[in-house]
């Protein structure tokens, strides 16, 4: 396991099984996406994920925070599985991404 990376997972701490697993399916989710990230992190190809968003123009988006954009590709990639295109994805994204990862809850 990468731990040095796991200061990066607001959800996945090392665990063998999802805490959210039943109580809020969202975390369960971004739980579970931690941890392929985590166990995948040197050997998985992340190029596909980084050319998506940015392809949609989501290079710079909470550039600051300390969430590796390797993570949040691969988030995104999976969150956009649920809409009709990449593009119409981004700005539910961006809602959800800082509701879950910033604390900020925009309506």
């Amino acid at each position: 396991m990468e731990e040095h990376n796991l200061r990066y997972c607001k959800y996945y701490k090392g665990e063998d099984s999802n805490p959210f697993e039943g109580t809020d399916q969202n975390k369960a989710m971004l739980w579970f996406y931690e941890q392929y990230w985590i166990k995948t992190y040197k050997t998985a190809n992340f190029e596909e994920y980084l050319n998506e968003y940015s392809l949609v123009g989501l290079s710079q988006f909470e550039a600051q925070d300390s969430i590796p954009i390797t993570l949040k590709s691969l988030i995104f990639n999976r969150y956009a599985k649920t809409y009709f295109t990449m593009l119409d994805a981004v700005e539910p994204f961006k809602k959800f991404y800082k509701k879950y990862y910033t604390g900020i809850i925009e309506v």
